[in-house]
């Protein structure tokens, strides 16, 4: 063994400078090369192809979908007295989800009540089961995949300021209470 100047002891096979980098960047390569070859035994060929996304039209049928059920949550959020609900489009800002809830409830078992109530509503009506938090924090999250809900307590809502964080977002206006439905 020779000792590294920067404190670790190497074997004496390993190089130092150029040396040292190409020798890395090779056995990288006979790893990573190995690498695939296991996942080529186990999952097969994996193909990309360029047209192998969806269509634009497809995409706005799967925000529309999203949206709709996003609404929907948002409304059980409001039956149950969240305050000061949002609906975020974020899904040009992230890989991960299309849209966000954020609401307000003022304790623990209001977080419960309302998450209880989208979690039945999700599942009963959209068979969707959400991954996330099962029992009430101060920050509650229910992630439906495309549709991630957030409830907080006031104090944390104001500390994680989501709207702010995620600003370039488009807001989604909600109908009211007191406004007729949306006519087609």
């Amino acid at each position: 063994m020779n000792f590294n100047p920067r404190g670790s002891l190497l074997p004496s096979l390993y190089a130092y400078g150029k040396e040292a980098d190409d020798a890395f960047l090779s056995k990288v390569n006979e790893d990573t090369d190995e690498m695939f070859d296991d996942l080529m035994k186990k999952y097969g060929e994996v193909v990309f192809k360029k047209n192998g996304r969806k269509s634009p039209s497809a995409e706005l049928d799967d925000d529309a979908e999203s949206l709709s059920f996003a609404v929907e949550m948002a409304k059980v959020a409001s039956d149950v007295k969240a305050a000061d609900i949002r609906v975020l489009f974020v899904k040009p800002l992230v890989y991960w989800t299309r849209f966000f809830i954020i609401a307000t409830a003022f304790s623990r078992p209001q977080i419960d009540a309302i998450g209880s109530r989208i979690r039945d509503l999700a599942e009963k009506k959209y068979g969707k089961v959400p991954s996330g938090d099962a029992k009430p924090n101060s920050w509650t999250l229910l992630d439906f995949g495309d549709v991630v809900v957030h409830i907080f307590l006031p104090q944390q809502r104001a500390f994680y300021n989501l709207e702010e964080f995620y600003g370039n977002a488009t807001l989604i206006e909600l109908p009211s209470e007191t406004q007729p439905p949306f006519h087609t």
